[in-house]
């Protein structure tokens, strides 16, 4: 049977476009003004911008940079440089286990795994997780 025949998303459409999400959200949802100063996540080190400067900083040269590394499912240099960030420590250690360059994509299960999935609230997948670490 071909893709046509059962009515099944091909492989490109069945990731719900996720892989074209950006690698991470914050600096587009979120702002943090500070005493200290400005920064686009809860994680980022660098300071980007003054307290009182916050409505230059929301489309500033240095966060629209980071947010187009994000949306291309990079890291940002700035990013690199906050590494108690969960995402960036994630990118990291794919990049040491030889995965391909910065960009991550999710990965993939075959179709009826995830409808199963889906049609039982996760359970199977919290299953598997639980015997895959004994």
């Amino acid at each position: 049977m071909t893709d046509k025949e059962t009515k099944r998303p091909p492989d490109d459409e069945e990731d719900l476009g996720i892989s074209r999400l950006p690698l991470c959200r914050e600096p587009w949802e979120n702002f943090y003004i500070l005493r200290r100063g400005i920064m686009p996540c809860c994680y980022g080190n660098p300071i980007i911008g003054r307290m009182s400067e916050f409505a230059e900083t929301w489309n500033s040269p240095k966060l629209q940079e980071i947010r187009r590394y994000l949306s291309q499912r990079k890291l940002s240099p700035y990013c690199l440089e906050s590494l108690g960030c969960p995402i960036v420590q994630r990118v990291l250690a794919e990049k040491s286990k030889g995965s391909s360059a910065q960009a991550i994509s999710p990965p993939r299960r075959p179709y009826i795994l995830r409808l199963i999935n889906r049609i039982f609230f996760g359970i199977p997948k919290k299953i598997w997780v639980g015997l895959k670490k004994q």
